[in-house]
């Protein structure tokens, strides 16, 4: 099983009573990527955001369902996605998508320290 960041946002999703977590780090996007046989990195397109695909669906979910569920096939994966839930799936990855590439948050107050150790000390 693959190296899990705990500090990484994941996103819970729940299809037919049973929960993944979601969670999008580069070595999903590069799956994704794979899959797709298209550059994601750059970003998502807002066509593809506003209606995405049924292989961008299931090629993105799988992608971001590998980290904590290793197990599922690609097979597996797609006959989870339907056409009653796509859309709650699919706000479901970009979810993940957007939580997992986010730059991690500075802590201004932090950086001020570091620039003036003395300013900490008045």
């Amino acid at each position: 099983m693959p190296a899990v960041n705990p500090t990484k946002p994941f996103t819970l999703l729940t299809i037919a009573g049973t929960i993944y977590s979601l969670l999008f780090d580069f070595e999903s996007v590069a799956k994704a990527e794979e899959l797709l046989d298209r550059s994601l990195l750059t970003g998502l397109r807002q066509r593809d955001i506003n209606s995405p695909s049924i292989t961008m669906v299931r090629a993105m979910l799988y992608a971001c369902l590998r980290v904590h569920h290793p197990r599922l096939t690609f097979d597996e994966v797609k006959v989870l996605v339907d056409r009653k839930n796509i859309v709650g799936v699919w706000h479901k990855v970009l979810e993940a998508w957007t939580a997992g590439l986010a730059e991690p948050g500075e802590d201004p107050d932090a950086d001020e320290e570091e620039k003036n150790p003395l300013k900490s000390q008045n």
